[in-house]
C-alpha cells in the first residue's frame, strides 16, 4: 500500500524472525545482528556488588510515542534476540545478551530465579507480568540451541551441534532427554562426548569455529576423520565434522600453529570520502572483498596492506575480506563508522525573527477542514483486505485500544484571532480564521487529497509555517510527509516532516528517557492548540506526567522555520503525505 517504502528503523523481530526462519545467508545475518548493536536502544544492567562488564538489555524498538508491545523490554524478545546472535555466528554477542538478561530478570528482578514478561527495565510498565510466561519456550531455546548449539535434523538423519561457548570455556556440559554431551579443553585438544538416546541414534555434525591456523588431527571414536570447511561471515573458519550414528561418540581436535589473525577487531571511524589502510598480518593473506553496502569507492589489495577509500552516508556500515591463514580459508567483517562530515547548516531555527517584515500567506480557498475534525472523521480507505493489525477506522488507537481517540479543541486558538490574525509569543503572524475550515489536509487516506499546492510570490529569506496533524509509532523516524518550495526559476527545495525529528502527533507529548526513547535537541516549538502556548516543551508547561498516552489536553501544532533563497523568486510550496496512516495539515504560512 502507499509509496511501498524500505523502513529502516526496524525492531528485533524483523531481525529475529528473518534469521530464525534461515531466509538470510551468513552475510546477511552478520550485517542484521550487527544493526541490533548500532540502532536498538541498549540499557545497561547495573546492580551495587556487580562487576562492570558491558552488560546490557535492549529495547524492541526505537519507536515513539509509547505504545504497548512497541517499545519494551521483554524477556522473550530480547531471548530471541540472543538466539539470532547465535544463528549468526555470534557467539560471545548472544552470550553477553543472555547472560544480561538473565541477570536482569533472575537475579536484579524482584521475583528471583523467574522469567517474567517485562524487565525493570521497562519505563512504561517495569517489572510486571511476572506470571507470564511467554518468555520461557525461547529462553530454553537461547540455551539448548543456541549456548549448547543442538540442532536435530531427524528428517535428514543427523543432529547438528554447534556450541556457542565463549572463547575462554574450556569446559561445558548438558544433559537432556534425548542427548547430552561433554566440552573439555586441555591446551590444544578438545574433546565432545556425546550420548545420544534417540531410537535411532542420528549422525552427529559437529560445527566448530577454528582457533589456530591448522588442525593437527581429527579423531571419531579415536579414529581419524576428516573434516570440511563451511561459508559463514562471523569472522571465524566454521569446520565441519561428520560421524556416524552411534548411541555414544567422542571428537577430539588437536589444533596447532598460529592463533587466528584479526584484521580490524573493533569499529574504525572513518571520515566521509577519508581513506582505510589495514594492516594484514604476518602468515595471512586476503584475496577478495565483497561489499554489499557499497563502502569502498576503490580500493587495492597487497600482500601486507589492505587499503580502500570510502563512500556512503553517514553510520556504521560492514563489508567483508576473504582471508587466508594456514589451513583455513573465511570471510571476516570490517566494520566502519562513517563521521557525518557534513557541514550543519548556519542558521539557528527561530533565531532571526523580524516581525516588522513578516508576510502572510491567503489561501483561505484551499483550507479544506478543521483540525478538530482529525479523529471525528471514519478513515475507511485504501486498507488493506487481509487480517491486520490496522489503525482503527477514527485514525488512531491501535490492537488493545481500539476505541482510543482523543479530543482536539482549538477553541482556545480561535479565541486569539483577530481580524484573521493570530499573533504567537515568537513575534510570527500568522493568518488564520475565527470561524469554519482552519487547516489544509493532506493524507493517503482517501478522505484528504495526497498533496496540494499553495501559490507563493515575492522574495523571502524564512518560511515559518503552523502545521498539525498525526503521527504514531509505525511512522517513526521515516519521513511522514515532505515540504517542497518551488521558485520560479525552476529550482526546488524539500523539508522532510519526520517523527520525532520535526513532526509530532496532534494529541500527545513524546515521553523521553535518554535511553529507549530518545529526540533529537532542540525540540520543534508546539502550538497549544486550547490556549495558544507555544513551547519546546509543552510537556513541562502543561505539566504532563507518565509514559503511556501522554495526552495534550486540546491537542497542539507545531511550528516550523524553513530557511529560503532570498534571492530568488517564489512560486508555491507544496504539503505531500507520504507515510499510510497519517493526516498532515497546514494551518498558516508567514514569509519573512
Amino acid at each position: 500500500m502507499g509509496h511501498k517504502r524500505v523502513h529502516e528503523s526496524a525492531a528485533v523481530w524483523t531481525i529475529y524472525h528473518a534469521i530464525d526462519s534461515e531466509t538470510a545467508n551468513p552475510f546477511q545475518a552478520y550485517q542484521a545482528t550487527r544493526y541490533v548493536d548500532t540502532a536498538i536502544p541498549h540499557i545497561p544492567v547495573t546492580a551495587h556488588g556487580l562487576k562492570e562488564n558491558g552488560y546490557a538489555t535492549i529495547a524492541t524498538t526505537d519507536w515513539l510515542p509509547y505504545s504497548w508491545s512497541i517499545n519494551n523490554v521483554a524477556f522473550a524478545e530480547v531471548m530471541h534476540t540472543a538466539l539470532s546472535y547465535f544463528q549468526a555466528g555470534r557467539a560471545e554477542a548472544g552470550y553477553k545478551l543472555l547472560k544480561s538478561s538473565v541477570l536482569d530478570g533472575m537475579y536484579l528482578g524482584d521475583s528471583p530465579g523467574n522469567f517474567g514478561q517485562i524487565s525493570f527495565y521497562d519505563a512504561a510498565r517495569g517489572e510486571c507480568y511476572r506470571d507470564f510466561g511467554d518468555p520461557i519456550g525461547v529462553a530454553s531455546r537461547v540455551l539448548i540451541q543456541g549456548l549448547f548449539g543442538i540442532l536435530p535434523d531427524a528428517l535428514n538423519k543427523q543432529i547438528i551441534l554447534r556450541p556457542g561457548f565463549p572463547d575462554d570455556w574450556d569446559k561445558a556440559s548438558v544433559s537432556t532427554p534425548d542427548i547430552s554431551y561433554r566440552f573439555i579443553r586441555k591446551e590444544d585438544t578438545d574433546t565432545y562426548h556425546i550420548t545420544q538416546r534417540f531410537q535411532t541414534p542420528l549422525h552427529p555434525v559437529l560445527q566448530i569455529n577454528a582457533r589456530k591456523e591448522k588442525i593437527r588431527s581429527v579423531k571419531v571414536n579415536g579414529v581419524p576423520a576428516t573434516w570440511q570447511s563451511i561459508e559463514s561471515a562471523h569472522g571465524y573458519p566454521l569446520l565441519s565434522i561428520q560421524a556416524e550414528g552411534t548411541s555414544s561418540t567422542t571428537i577430539t581436535i588437536e589444533w596447532e600453529g598460529a592463533p587466528l589473525h584479526t584484521l580490524a577487531a573493533q569499529e574504525l571511524v572513518i571520515a566521509s570520502n577519508g581513506k582505510l589502510a589495514l594492516q594484514i598480518p604476518s602468515g595471512a593473506s586476503i584475496s577478495q572483498v565483497y561489499d554489499p553496502q557499497s563502502v569502498l569507492a576503490k580500493h587495492t589489495m597487497g600482500a601486507t596492506a589492505f587499503n580502500a577509500q570510502i563512500k556512503g552516508e553517514p553510520g556504521h556500515h560492514t563489508f567483508f575480506v576473504y582471508t587466508h591463514q594456514g589451513e583455513m580459508d573465511w570471510w571476516q567483517p570490517v566494520n566502519i563508522y562513517i563521521e557525518n562530515t557534513r557541514k550543519a547548516p548556519s542558521y539557528t531555527d527561530f533565531a532571526d525573527i523580524r516581525p516588522e517584515k513578516c508576510r502572510m500567506v491567503d489561501f483561505d480557498r484551499q483550507l479544506n477542514a478543521s483540525v478538530t475534525d482529525i479523529y471525528q472523521n471514519e478513515y475507511l480507505s485504501p486498507r488493506s483486505p487481509y487480517t491486520t493489525l490496522q489503525l482503527p477506522t477514527q485514525g488512531i488507537g491501535e490492537w488493545c485500544h481500539p476505541l482510543l481517540s482523543a479530543t482536539i479543541d482549538d477553541s482556545g486558538l480561535r479565541n486569539l484571532v483577530h481580524h484573521d490574525t493570530f499573533q504567537t509569543s515568537l513575534g510570527i503572524p500568522f493568518r488564520l480564521k475565527e470561524k469554519g475550515n482552519n487547516i489544509l489536509f493532506t493524507s493517503l487516506w482517501d478522505n484528504y487529497p495526497d498533496s496540494s499546492t499553495i501559490s507563493l510570490s515575492g522574495t523571502a529569506s524564512h518560511a515559518y509555517l503552523l502545521m498539525a496533524g498525526s503521527s504514531n509509532h509505525m511512522q517513526c523516524h521515516i519521513a511522514n510527509g515532505i515540504i517542497r518550495i518551488h521558485y520560479a526559476d525552476g529550482t526546488s527545495q524539500a523539508t522532510e516532516l519526520t517523527n520525532p525529528d520535526n513532526w509530532c502527533p496532534i494529541e500527545q507529548d513524546f515521553y523521553v528517557d535518554g535511553k529507549a526513547f530518545q529526540v533529537p535537541a532542540p525540540r520543534p516549538y508546539r502550538l497549544h492548540l486550547k490556549s495558544g502556548k507555544v513551547s519546546r516543551d509543552l510537556g513541562k508547561e502543561l505539566n504532563i506526567t507518565g509514559v503511556y498516552g501522554r495526552e495534550i489536553e486540546g491537542g497542539a501544532g507545531i511550528l516550523l522555520d524553513i530557511p529560503l533563497d532570498h534571492s530568488k523568486e517564489l512560486k508555491g510550496l507544496t504539503l505531500e503525505t507520504l507515510s499510510n496512516d497519517v493526516v498532515i495539515g497546514i494551518m498558516g504560512i508567514t514569509l519573512q
